[in-house]
């Protein structure tokens, strides 16, 4: 049976060893703001037009100077985007969210519960209720419509469990109320008795040979500016039926259910009743005739995206405490994920290391861009600008003088277009705050002194009001007021006269741009969030060995600032390392300025490097190995250079990796960890100790319950010296041959046998990776049943 998944996902087999037989190196995990989808869950995606489905587009976040019109946005989506464009072919996003963030809800109207109860049915007073499958304010424009779908039934028609049907009298004389019925078990029509009830709950009696007996469906369609219309058709209305959207999960449960991203945008309000139930569709047209905006709530589109507040805890775990290091913060996240008394999925940066999922089998690369935002201050909104719709006057009567000897008045006119302005006066373009109720009025002309004339006001999400909406049908006069509150975006109005049941056309289209204000970026960037965000990733990435953090730092950050956050993180290392490898700084890199990129928006906007980068890495993994270096690749979409520090040589000298603008594009020429021993200053040679490492845990896995002597001991030395070798003849190694780019040595002798004794067996790997000059050890050691891989 062929699954549903939205546009542009595609389910393949993605086996976790590469076609060479190696561990894959090439996922990374990227943390950050999402317009939409699961919250806190690692999604795997594989191209941009995936993560478009499930994330959303561009998220506008706060105004960036004083004109209103720039704006700062998040860099997750260009992240991964510019990941796919420079060659990455999978990652995981996850989305990070603070407090306050809710969902748009949408009301289905005419549309109500009936449940049984004790004493009979009982009918809710209100219309259900569905709701957007993930927070934000992403679904602020939407716009949901419904339609009843009826066939039908004649005698012996068959019937399954979960039909509605209903019986009305079409052609009776004076209107009668429907009746309604629940199919509780397969059966024909005529053969099984059913329990007819009004639209009250009330039974219902009738003869059903003089009534039109139908199975009864409802059709759902969503639709929003700019995107085709959606459409769920066929959705089931009682106990048993399929299809039902009305308890549908959200994004995030349909993501812990293992289901495929959900392509239909609303979910539904709560769980399904426990007792019996129908939905009546008691005033649904038969067509989608009436549209329904979403209710966003209270607040502004930054509160209900969770991102009000920017500060470092929304990209950590809130169990997390900066003492935790090393062996002690993987044992803290073993707790969380596994044995303490309620499991779960670990947040933030933190939830990089998966919990027995395809993150924790194949990320080894995590970023998160949007920890370099200055972030934002609350400023005054957009003055209030009000909507004026005024009747216009007919032209005075230029024909000559008639006379009416039957004293009949002279035949009505049609009325004149009317006009629509603003206040305060605006350009061609107008500009209106967000979430915000202004109010329009429908006001009479000063010269207007003929018959009253009714206003029609529209608003669309298009300009050729395709998807037009009422918003005001009223009589002009003085304190005609209609509160107009409109969601971020352009929206079109326009309006119409009637008179005497004349009506003139429509007024030309005024234009509004209504923005999201009452926030500014800060103008410059403190370490209070980006300081403490990197150095929990270093601390992370230490603490497992098996993952690479690529930093980014913000673009206004001069070389003072940008040498003392190397040093802060210089810093944590030292307090990470506390045996015999002093190594932990080289799980990070810093890489800087930023590059100038198009969005998928189409507009030019600086953003971090670490997308580009990542992509670029991830398909030299692929095609020469995880210790390769980028080399002088260009880097995809890079258009120019941006931010304060640009001299490579000064970004170097402060320990950062320079991007450099060459003639063929930009390009990153080193690539270097924080590291400041030599051994473990090229990036290429942590990233090879990851690799092996993933190896070790693999092919050691395959030894955990095989007899503890000395066959072991041969197996583990003959099975790593096949993969070993295979590395050095891809050129992982800086020998020419085995003896010179690796050892292998297992306990012999007494040490064997006191090794047996204890229930251990230790393989011992040293290798001479490219780069360094001498050699660093592995040292693979099982415990009974517990398997170690210690560096030295």
């Amino acid at each position: 049976m062929r699954r549903a998944v939205a546009a542009g996902v595609r389910i393949v087999d993605d086996p976790s060893p590469g076609g060479d037989g190696m561990p894959v190196m090439d996922v990374p995990v990227f943390i950050g703001f999402a317009a939409r989808g699961p919250v806190q869950r690692p999604v795997a995606l594989d191209s941009a037009e995936a993560y478009t489905a499930v994330f959303g587009g561009v998220l506008d976040l706060v105004q960036a100077g004083d004109d209103p019109a720039q704006r700062v946005v998040a860099h997750l989506p260009a992240a991964v985007e510019t990941f796919f464009a420079a060659g990455g072919r999978r990652c995981h996003v996850i989305r990070v969210v603070g407090e306050g963030a809710t969902a748009a809800v949408f009301r289905v109207p005419g549309l109500r519960l009936a449940t049984r109860t004790a004493s009979g049915w009982s009918v809710s007073g209100d219309d259900i209720r569905l709701r957007a499958n993930s927070p934000g304010s992403w679904a602020d424009r939407l716009s949901l419509s419904a339609r009843v779908r009826s066939q039908g039934v004649q005698p012996g028609d068959a019937l399954r469990r979960g039909d509605l049907l209903r019986a009305r009298r079409p052609a009776a004389a004076k209107p009668v109320a429907p009746a309604w019925a629940w199919v509780s078990r397969d059966g024909t029509w005529g053969g099984a008795a059913l329990d007819w009830r009004q639209a009250d709950g009330q039974p219902a009696s009738f003869d059903p040979t003089d009534w039109l007996i139908e199975r009864v469906q409802v059709d759902l369609a969503v639709r929003a500016p700019q995107t085709p219309l959606q459409r769920l058709d066929a959705c089931g209305l009682a106990t048993g039926a399929a299809e039902l959207p009305w308890f549908a999960p959200d994004a995030g449960a349909a993501f812990d259910r293992g289901l495929p991203a959900p392509a239909w945008p609303l979910a539904g309000v709560g769980a399904e009743p426990a007792a019996d139930w129908m939905l009546l569709p008691l005033d649904v047209a038969a067509d989608f005739g009436a549209w329904v905006d979403a209710d966003p709530g209270e607040g502004p589109a930054l509160a209900r995206n969770g991102l009000l507040a920017f500060h470092a805890g929304l990209f950590l775990d809130p169990d997390w405490t900066p003492s935790l290091r090393g062996p002690a913060l993987m044992s803290w996240a073993d707790d969380l994920r596994f044995f303490g008394p309620r499991p779960r999925r670990l947040q933030g940066l933190h939830g990089a290391l998966g919990r027995d999922d395809a993150c924790a089998a194949d990320a080894s690369w995590v970023a998160v861009p949007d920890a370099v935002h200055a972030g934002w201050d609350a400023t005054p909104p957009l003055p209030r600008r009000d909507v004026v719709v005024t009747t216009t006057a007919d032209p005075a009567c230029t024909c000559p003088p008639v006379t009416f000897d039957d004293c009949r008045p002279p035949p009505p006119r049609v009325p004149q277009v009317p006009r629509v302005s603003f206040v305060p006066a605006a350009g061609a373009l107008a500009v209106l705050p967000a979430d915000t109720a202004v109010t329009l009025r429908l006001r009479i002309a000063a010269d207007d002194t003929g018959e009253p004339q009714r206003l029609q006001v529209q608003r669309a999400g298009q300009p050729d009001f395709s998807d037009a909406r009422e918003v005001a049908d009223a009589v002009a006069g003085p304190g005609v007021d209609v509160p107009l509150t409109l969601p971020a975006g352009a929206w079109w109005l326009r309006a119409r006269a009637q008179r005497t049941g004349l009506t003139s056309a429509w007024s030309e289209p005024a234009e509004l741009d209504v923005r999201a204000s009452g926030w500014r970026a800060r103008a410059a960037t403190p370490a209070a969030v980006i300081g403490p965000v990197n150095q929990a990733l270093l601390a992370l990435c230490a603490a497992s060995r098996e993952h690479f953090a690529l930093l980014a730092l913000p673009a206004d950050w001069s070389a003072p600032q940008v040498a003392q956050h190397v040093t802060a993180l210089r810093s944590e290392a030292a307090l990470i390392d506390t045996g015999a490898s002093a190594s932990a700084a080289s799980f990070a890199a810093v890489h800087h300025p930023w590059l100038l990129q198009r969005d998928a928006d189409d507009r030019l906007r600086p953003h971090p490097p670490t997308g580009a980068l990542m992509g670029l890495f991830a398909r030299r993994s692929r095609l020469h190995g995880a210790w390769g270096a980028p080399g002088a690749d260009p880097l995809a979409t890079a258009l120019q250079l941006a931010g304060e520090l640009r001299d490579d040589a000064v970004i170097e000298a402060l320990g950062a990796n320079a991007l450099v603008l060459r003639a063929d594009g930009v390009a990153a020429t080193r690539s270097q960890t924080l590291s400041l021993d030599a051994d473990w200053s090229a990036l290429g040679v942590r990233r090879l100790f990851i690799l092996l490492r993933r190896l070790c845990r693999r092919e050691g896995q395959r030894f955990v319950f095989e007899p503890n002597d000395l066959t072991l001991r041969r197996g583990l030395e003959r099975s790593f010296d096949a993969l070993l070798h295979r590395l050095m003849q891809r050129g992982a190694f800086r020998g020419v041959d085995a003896a010179s780019s690796y050892l292998l040595k297992t306990a012999s002798g007494a040490d064997a046998a006191r090794e047996i004794e204890r229930g251990e067996c230790s393989l011992l790997i040293q290798v001479a990776p490219s780069r360094p000059l001498r050699f660093l050890t592995l040292h693979l050691r099982r415990s009974g049943e517990q398997l170690t891989v210690e560096e030295r």
